[in-house]
């Protein structure tokens, strides 16, 4: 909505300054009680310990021998995706966040990956982890991260209103009327 319709009805800038600092809240809030839900997955996957048989059960995960067949690239040139070979059956990753050396990452290589519940936590290649988007406790803190960011910027932006209101003379609770005179 253009801002000369805005101040027309009386919206300032203060006032739209604290209704997103809200809808940020709002957004942090759900994105955190999300994180905490995620919780179980992640305290069951760090902790698993390695299975000795390979239809041992679900409280544990494989180590698996991988081969890497290729790997793709995002925008920037980065790394993103990895097809590997597990047992001859061909897979694909995404790599989850963090900063690693993926110059080993080529097509060729060998390494191991992690398969707990079904899905690919992690891979390791010449002695580098890589975590993947499957990995429950990088899902878990990416949420958390989320959140705490979303409540931090309704914090600012409710300063930032309250600034506003008292550098231009304003109260964010105008006083009431008051009463008229009775005859």
């Amino acid at each position: 909505m253009p801002r000369h319709l805005l101040n027309r009805r009386g919206v300032t800038d203060g006032v739209t300054l604290a209704v997103l600092g809200s809808a940020c809240f709002v957004v942090g809030v759900i994105a955190l009680v999300y994180g905490l839900s995620l919780e179980p997955p992640a305290h069951d996957f760090t902790s698993a310990a390695p299975c000795q048989t390979a239809n041992q059960g679900t409280d544990c995960y494989n180590q698996r021998a991988i081969g890497i067949t290729s790997v793709g690239t995002g925008r920037f040139g980065e790394v993103d995706t990895v097809d590997f070979l597990d047992d001859g059956n061909p897979h694909e990753v995404s790599l989850g966040p963090g900063l690693r050396d993926t110059s080993v990452l080529q097509s060729g290589a060998s390494g191991s990956a992690i398969l707990w519940h079904g899905r690919y936590t992690s891979l390791e290649v010449a002695g580098i982890d890589f975590v993947t988007d499957d990995n429950p406790v990088v899902q878990q803190r990416l949420w958390m991260v989320a959140g705490i960011i979303g409540i931090a910027f309704a914090v600012v932006l409710w300063a930032a209103s309250l600034v506003w209101h008292r550098m231009n003379g304003r109260n964010i609770m105008p006083a009431p009327a008051p009463d008229p005179p009775s005859t």
